[in-house]
């Protein structure tokens, strides 16, 4: 029988669980009821394991940091005395082992142009310095005007007696024979015809320091003495100040030079016309300056006014703050001379040496608790404390190169 559409009937669906629809509002609720928390335990619990591993991290490079850069600084106060001086005389001496010096010398010209009045005719001597040798066993007296010529016969004279020491050496001033540029020589050999026909004559003998100059004949510019000699006063000083620099600045370290021990000669050169109406005047300068070896000094001063065990050494500090002079008349040949007597003025402090390289080597290992007693084996050290890095450690590192000794000033 046809069915109508009226007639069909559709069976009811089973409902799941699936098929039970959610109301809206409850499954937001549902959906953030546990979450939130949860997540934020988990963060907080992250970022504290973070946090503590960088600190652990960045301690550990703290120390390790130390670790490497280890080290130790031991700073010493020194035994020291007070020193006064009052014009106290000390002899020095060119060789030996008491107050020894030795000589720098240099040579130096200047010249400056002052306004001529006109020429003249003169006539001068060339001369140099001659250094004068003596390989006999006994000194060798020379008279002034002794005579020096060379190969091709030029006679020099030195002006004054010197004597020069056995198997020794010493430098003399010597003027040519006669005026003229003929003698401007350069450097040369001399014999001593005086002492020719005697063994002398090859024990004896010359070789020039410097060229033989200034000879002249002709006219030569004219200034007025008083310009002449104000000119010449200020070139001598000029080069007195210059000489003294430039010797200091060839004093080595650890030695010393005093201002007042020093000559200065000078010469003034042969004066030469300029175009116009203008002159030069210049003069030479011929320096030598006394310099002792601190140390030496130091301790043959201190010597003399305190007692220092056998063994021990002392530094005068600072040396300079002394005035050391010529006792008496300042020498006009230092050079040539090798005994001085000087006067010693001032109060200073003598500051005891200590081995530090030793004292490095005896520290290195060993604990902050063992520095009394490794300090009685150095009775220049008056007292001291000791920085140990890293800051945990209680001993000096095995390496003494890593250890510091620092000299305070003594009190």
């Amino acid at each position: 029988m046809p069915k109508h559409i009226e007639d069909i009937i559709i069976p009811l669906k089973r409902k799941t669980i699936r098929d039970i629809p959610i109301p809206s509002n409850r499954k937001k609720s549902e959906h953030f009821a546990t979450a939130p928390s949860e997540e934020r335990k988990i963060k907080h619990h992250s970022k504290k394991k973070l946090w503590v591993a960088s600190g652990v991290v960045l301690l550990l490079l703290i120390f390790g940091a130390l670790a490497v850069f280890d080290g130790a600084t031991l700073a010493y106060v020194p035994k020291s005395a007070n020193l006064s001086f009052k014009g106290d005389v000390y002899t020095a001496r060119r060789t030996g082992e008491n107050l020894s010096y030795s000589i720098v010398k240099l040579s130096k010209d200047k010249e400056k142009s002052v306004p001529a009045s006109g020429t003249e005719e003169v006539k001068r001597k060339a001369s140099g310095t001659i250094v004068v040798y003596n390989s006999a066993s006994a000194p060798q007296k020379l008279i002034e005007n002794t005579r020096f010529q060379t190969s091709e016969g030029k006679v020099y004279r030195i002006k004054d007696a010197v004597i020069v020491p056995a198997n020794g050496f010493m430098e003399a001033l010597a003027y040519a024979d006669e005026a003229g540029d003929s003698y401007n020589v350069g450097l040369s050999d001399f014999t001593l015809p005086g002492l020719a026909g005697t063994s002398k004559f090859k024990d004896v003998y010359g070789r020039s320091k410097t060229p033989m100059a200034g000879g002249f004949i002709g006219k030569e510019a004219v200034v007025k003495n008083e310009d002449k000699a104000k000119a010449t006063s200020e070139l001598e000083a000029a080069l007195r100040e210059e000489l003294l620099a430039e010797a200091k600045a060839q004093v080595p370290d650890g030695f010393s030079m005093f201002p007042n021990l020093v000559a200065v000669n000078f010469e003034t050169l042969p004066s030469t016309a300029l175009s116009g109406a203008n002159a030069v005047i210049k003069v030479k300068g011929d320096f030598a300056g006394m310099m002792f070896k601190k140390s030496d000094l130091s301790n043959q001063l201190a010597n003399s006014k305190i007692k220092i065990a056998s063994g021990e050494l002392v530094d005068i500090m600072p040396l300079e703050s002394l005035e050391v002079s010529f006792a008496g008349n300042a020498p006009k040949d230092l050079i040539s001379m090798n005994e001085i007597n000087l006067s010693v003025t001032g109060d200073t402090t003598a500051v005891w040496r200590t081995n530090e390289t030793a004292l490095k080597t005896d520290l290195a290992g060993r604990s902050k608790r063992d520095i009394p007693a490794i300090l009685n084996n150095y009775p220049a050290v008056v007292s001291a404390t000791a920085t140990v890095r890293p800051f945990w450690k209680n001993s000096f590192p095995l390496n003494s190169a890593k250890i510091t000794i620092k000299k305070n000033a003594p009190k």
